[in-house]
């Protein structure tokens, strides 16, 4: 449509009118390679093919990294047992250049074709094969580079879904950790039902509890800066931790690792003292995932955290009234299992009665004070009737026992001002 040298000069101008009049570009899809399988057999993490030292370290194993990072004596099977599938083919495109093209959503591209730097199934299966040789002599972050660039010269392909798994297996053997939880990240995010999404949810899992680890023993604000330790993100290590679970729960919800997930972002925000957020994921775990390993701890956490929640008979006593419920449904559901943790939470119910009559006897005791003895009468045998067995109880007992003469409205002082004032009527 247009010769080639006005086709660049065209080109060059859309490009700098795009840059000075909008403030980005939209990314072009990062694009894949043929990459190796993982292998069939059970545990992807067993010693024979290791998981790297964070696995190792996490799974009591004795594997401490290279100098490099990298753990010692761990080839990753991903690198073994190369595949070779059908060669894709992209559509033809027609090598006119046409208006559409220099929009902002196509702009990235275009250039790209112009320079040489568009999709190329060659270039991008070079590009993997030089990344997965350097993969296999455990040259990590020049693997990652290689795989990255193979990913993006041959977008929307079997070959971005390898090539994006093993840029994320490199970033993860390199010790690269916010790398490696991106890369896996945006793989499971373009191809949901990728089959890699295990090994993918495994790593992702780890570098969580890793983050989590590191921040329990070094906290820091979040907006503290990290410049030195690459394992762990710029900021917020412990937001990040959460993060990676949360990639594990919303790639794979029903995958084996959802539930651990979220009893993992529970207890991190138990141990940080955001107990609504903690309460909120216990519940979300005992009903979304009712055969979990972790249902007898999250109803006890979950008690705990609702009653760190409520703040007093002045406000609110919705968390008081769940944590009783949850509390009861442990001791049905689980008490053969609970152990020593059965009398505390008895115990935890006894005191959960206790505050429940406080708010009455508070309302009471309001009452009583402005002389409205009938209103006071009502909370004091609403608090016998309902907590026989409290303190409260005996206490209401006292007090009704005390007022028992007074009437229960008090007196009209003013009532004379009736017949002196005259009706509206």
């Amino acid at each position: 449509m247009f010769p080639h040298g006005l086709r660049f000069l065209i080109c060059l101008a859309v490009v700098l009118g795009n840059v000075g009049g909008c403030k980005g570009v939209p990314p072009v899809p990062h694009g894949a390679a043929t990459a190796p399988e993982p292998p069939s057999t059970g545990d992807p993490y067993d010693a024979d093919r290791g998981g790297g030292w964070l696995f190792d370290g996490l799974s009591g194993r004795d594997s401490s990294p290279t100098s490099s990072g990298a753990p010692d004596g761990v080839v990753p099977v991903s690198a073994t047992e190369p595949i070779s599938p059908a060669p894709v083919q992209l559509p033809k495109k027609d090598s006119g250049l046409k208006l559409s093209d220099f929009s902002p959503d196509n702009i990235g591209k275009t250039v790209k074709e112009l320079t040489g730097q568009g999709p190329n199934e060659g270039v991008a299966q070079a590009l993997f094969e030089e990344g997965d040789g350097l993969f296999r002599e455990r040259q990590f972050s020049a693997a990652a580079e290689r795989f990255e660039k193979a990913a993006k010269r041959w977008p929307d392909s079997p070959m971005e879904e390898d090539a994006l798994f093993l840029a994320g297996e490199s970033y993860f053997f390199s010790d690269r950790y916010p790398q490696a939880q991106d890369t896996y990240d945006n793989l499971l995010k373009k191809y949901d039902n990728s089959r890699y999404l295990d090994t993918a949810s495994k790593r992702l899992f780890a570098i969580g509890q890793y983050w989590e680890d590191v921040h329990r023993k070094q906290q820091h604000w979040p907006v503290t800066p990290n410049f030195t330790d690459k394992k762990q993100p710029m900021f917020d290590t412990f937001g990040n931790a959460v993060k990676a679970y949360e990639a594990v729960l919303q790639r794979d919800p029903r995958g084996p690792l959802a539930d651990d997930a979220v009893m993992a972002i529970a207890n991190g925000y138990f141990n940080k003292g955001r107990y609504e957020d903690a309460a909120y994921h216990y519940d979300m775990l005992r009903t979304e995932y009712p055969s979990s390993e972790h249902q007898q701890a999250a109803h006890v956490l979950a008690v705990q955290s609702k009653l760190r929640v409520y703040q007093g008979e002045e406000y609110d006593r919705t968390p008081l009234d769940d944590a009783d419920d949850v509390a009861a449904q442990a001791l049905t559901q689980f008490r053969s299992q609970l152990g020593e943790e059965q009398d505390r939470l008895a115990e935890t119910r006894d005191r959960i009665v206790e505050e429940k009559a406080k708010r009455d006897w508070a309302m009471a005791r309001y009452y009583e004070n402005q002389n409205q003895y009938g209103a006071a009468r009502f909370y004091y045998q609403s608090i016998i009737k309902d907590y026989p067995l409290s303190q409260h109880a005996r206490l209401a007992r006292s007090r009704l026992e005390e007022i028992r003469g007074e009437p229960d409205e008090p007196p009209d002082r003013f009532g004379w001002l009736n017949k002196v004032l005259p009706s509206r009527n």
